[in-house]
């Protein structure tokens, strides 16, 4: 029976001893070490334009800049979106999760190349969120959550290409959008018209401002012209009575 309370002894102070070893062992330092690396860790998104020929195909050696897009060209330009993970080391690992897209993936720093990845957008149609969560890959704080990122991806606006958009600044008018636009497209054009509406009365306000500015001016010169002719007429023939009057004086 003492031998067994002595074995039962051992036991506990074993376990107590490793529990204590292991919680010993994520210490400080080590903690430092990986909220340090998952700082560093970083989720952005870019937007670029590939080039693709009529039948669908990207030219990546081809670039916007190189080509001139017209109805007639053989090229058109497609945007694409592209969320980019950088950062990821040795010390975590991250979880890169969508519900739009239906993925949640695991990535530690030995399936990466030099700690980064990237993820192109199926479409950029929609507004999408996307959520990469950072846990310690350290064995002493193993699988410790560390940080989560939060990123939203805009939609392109297909508004933007009409008319009443033209050198328009406002939100409805933006390329991108990652919020959705409240206001629907026939209001849109309804303001536009509008607009424009008031815009040509403007001009024709402006016109007809003009035109009478015109008349105005003119009336005048010709009233000047009617004084200064008289008024040489009248000065000629007063220099002519004159003239009339030595010589009869004579």
């Amino acid at each position: 029976m003492k031998r067994f309370k002595m074995c039962y002894i051992v036991v506990i102070l074993l376990i107590i001893f490793s529990l204590d070893k292991v919680n010993a062992a994520c210490d400080n330092k080590t903690q430092l070490e990986i909220n340090t690396a998952s700082s560093n860790v970083s989720m952005d998104y870019t937007i670029e334009s590939d080039v693709i020929d009529l039948e669908g195909n990207v030219h990546p050696e081809l670039s916007a800049e190189n080509i001139t897009i017209s109805e007639t060209s053989e090229y058109s330009l497609r945007d694409k979106i592209t969320v980019n993970v950088n950062n990821v080391t040795d010390k975590v690992y991250v979880v890169f999760y969508s519900e739009e897209d239906g993925i949640n993936r695991e990535y530690h720093y030995s399936d990466l190349k030099n700690g980064s990845f990237s993820y192109e957008l199926p479409d950029n149609t929609k507004i999408r969120n996307y959520t990469l969560t950072i846990y310690s890959d350290v064995s002493e704080c193993s699988n410790e959550k560390l940080r989560t990122i939060n990123k939203t991806t805009p939609m392109y606006n297909e508004l933007a290409t009409q008319n009443f958009c033209e050198n328009n600044n406002a939100y409805y008018c933006q390329e991108y959008v990652t919020t959705p636009i409240n206001v629907n497209e026939e209001d849109l054009i309804n303001k536009y018209l509008e607009q424009e509406s008031e815009k040509q009365e403007e001009s024709n306000n402006e016109t007809e401002k003009e035109s009478n500015t015109i008349i105005i001016i003119g009336i005048v010169i010709v009233l000047v012209l009617i004084v200064a002719i008289v008024w040489v007429i009248i000065r000629n023939k007063k220099n002519k009575d004159k003239i009339m009057k030595s010589i009869g004086g004579m």
